[in-house]
């Protein structure tokens, strides 16, 4: 008892420091030896960086709890790994009074732009306000659509695509902390990378190939399997496009409501959210035999909740998750209200929607597996990646699995071992994932971590370095009826500054007021309290693994398709 009362003051603690209440005892930052007088473009080009040429600099005055800084557009010229010259655009935003830390932070989707940043909202929103230079890229393309892929039809961009894959951050990251330092001559204490998404590739590809860069990485809801994820989307796409397969809103709100009756209270109380999906046993059947579904529906969502296989029956991609799919943009991801796919219509089979409200365009999914594959893999923009894909139903052939891994598998950074060399430099790393991410499996995080701790002997070992967090009812990167919003920033800075290690990270859900603590896996938040939505009537127990169980739709995903890691680790961690 003595124990849950020790941490449920820990995480009342950080919740206060999140939201201000404490605010005197937020990180205190240290002057800046020349506030802004040096904020422009002839003193920057002046520290004589290389590869660097200033665009502007501007200052910006303090705005909206924002305090003053000089914002630096600078163009950094990328060179080597085979690829010929690039040009990675970055915004480094220095303010007047510096911490003496770098935060970089991850970009989304196919980035292009030094305004597309994602990461977590509080990190974005409490680091310049704290006094951290930060600084993100394009990540060597202004196009934020696929056409920078390719210089023409069977030619490669391969300078962009190696700049988006792993070059430009590496090679931005060294120019920025170049442009920091002597912009506020002095040293960089401590470096960090922050990203979501595609920002969570950038951040475990940062580990992978560059362990020096940082000293921490947080990695939120990462695509570290580029061309598996692009199967899933195509998986996804394909599952639901017949017109009998279809499911529209009024649909996902009857699987909601099914799965909360079936697993809400599976964690020990019953407050609208599934603190692991894996654990839950809904069988879709059961809404046919309600009338709510089709069996032809059943079978497509059963489909979506399994893995992608290769033709020999290996695992490629974990399937879904179940839970709360009508606040999480499934519609919009998988198919669209009222526009089902149209048989025949090539690469697009949404091409043809007219009807009012559809996009001819498709479902975001499609935007993301379809052009990239034809552009990349087979570097033509006309390939019927649709018909064409040797893929049938959850089987994708050898040939194109192949394909794929040759061409796009440079950018991956899913594989465990090469996270290693980071944690061996002593390097700390925070994992998170939405637990109703519909757009990249949740389970592929923990197919990650548990490939981790057996390299590092078992899970308890692991978390001295490296930490996850699974967020029940966050959909992609955000949103969600869940606890979505979380200062993982401030986490790991205490865990590397202060050698004290996130047990558990307070949320809140922005819109309804709710916080609750994120525990780290394979913990999971127990209620010892009288009010769901207080973050101070729940605990993180230590001796807690129910993150761990599994019912029918974990077996179905295939979430723990690899053995115990505590009992396979090598004991010596070698």
């Amino acid at each position: 008892m003595r124990r849950e009362k020790i941490w449920r003051w820990k995480l009342l603690l950080s919740f206060c420091m999140v939201t201000g209440m404490f605010a005197g005892n937020v990180m205190t930052a240290s002057p800046a030896a020349a506030a802004l007088q040096n904020c422009n473009a002839a003193f920057l080009s002046g520290l004589l960086v290389g590869n660097v040429s200033i665009t502007s600099a501007t200052d910006v005055p303090a705005a909206n709890g924002v305090p003053e800084y000089c914002q630096v557009v600078a163009a950094v010229t990328t060179n080597g790994d085979g690829a010929g010259l690039g040009l990675a655009n970055i915004r480094l935003r220095l303010p007047a009074t510096w911490n003496n830390r770098f935060l970089f932070l991850g970009c989304g989707g196919e980035c292009g732009s030094i305004t597309s940043v994602s990461a977590e909202a509080v990190d974005q929103n409490e680091s310049l306000p704290q006094g951290y230079a930060v600084v993100n890229t394009d990540t060597g393309h202004t196009d934020p659509t696929n056409a920078w892929t390719l210089i023409t039809t069977g030619v490669p961009n391969t300078p962009a695509l190696t700049d988006f894959y792993y070059r430009a951050v590496h090679q931005t990251t060294v120019a920025a902390k170049k442009l920091v330092q002597g912009y506020y001559k002095g040293g960089i204490k401590h470096a960090y990378f922050d990203g979501c998404s595609t920002g969570g590739r950038q951040a475990l590809m940062e580990a992978d190939r560059y362990p020096d860069d940082f000293d921490g990485i947080i990695a939120g809801d990462p695509v570290m399997a580029f061309p598996e994820t692009l199967l899933g989307h195509l998986h996804g796409l394909k599952i639901f496009a017949p017109a009998a397969n279809y499911l529209p809103a009024s649909a996902l709100q009857a699987i909601d409501a099914a799965v909360k009756a079936n697993c809400d209270a599976a964690d020990g109380v019953a407050d609208g959210l599934a603190q692991n999906p894996a654990a839950c046993s809904f069988d879709p059947n059961s809404l046919v035999k309600a009338g709510t579904l089709t069996q032809a529906q059943a079978n497509a969502f059963k489909a979506y909740l399994g893995p992608i296989k290769d033709s020999r029956g290996n695992l490629v991609f974990p399937g879904y998750s179940e839970t709360d799919l009508a606040t999480v943009a499934f519609l919009g991801t998988w198919t669209e209200e009222a526009c089902p796919a149209i048989p025949g219509s090539g690469v697009n089979p949404w091409s043809g929607e007219t009807a009012p409200g559809c996009s001819p365009n498709g479902p975001s999914g499609l935007g993301f597996s379809q052009p990239l594959i034809a552009n990349i893999t087979e570097l033509n923009p006309n390939f019927d990646v649709w018909d064409n894909f040797p893929f049938n139903n959850d089987i994708v052939g050898e040939a194109g699995l192949k394909a794929l891994r040759n061409t796009i598998g440079v950018g991956s950074s899913d594989q465990p071992k090469d996270a290693r060399k980071f944690l061996k430099r002593g390097g700390k790393l925070i994992m998170y994932h939405g637990f109703s991410d519909p757009s990249v499996s949740p389970y592929q995080s923990i197919w990650f971590y548990h490939g981790l701790a057996r390299l590092e002997g078992g899970i308890e070992r692991l978390q001295q370095s490296a930490r996850l967090f699974m967020v029940p009812g966050m959909g992609h990167c955000s949103g969600g009826p869940g606890p979505n919003t979380f200062d993982t920033l401030g986490a790991l800075d205490a865990w590397v500054s202060r050698d004290v290690p996130p047990d558990g990270i307070v949320a809140t859900n922005t819109s309804t007021g709710r916080t609750m603590p994120l525990c780290k896996y394979p913990e999971m938040a127990s209620y010892v309290g009288t009010n769901v939505n207080d973050a101070g009537s729940w605990v993180c127990k230590p001796s807690d693994k129910r993150m761990r169980e599994i019912g029918l739709d974990g077996r179905l995903a295939h979430v723990h398709a690899f053995p115990d890691p505590d009992e396979l680790g090598p004991k010596n961690g070698n």
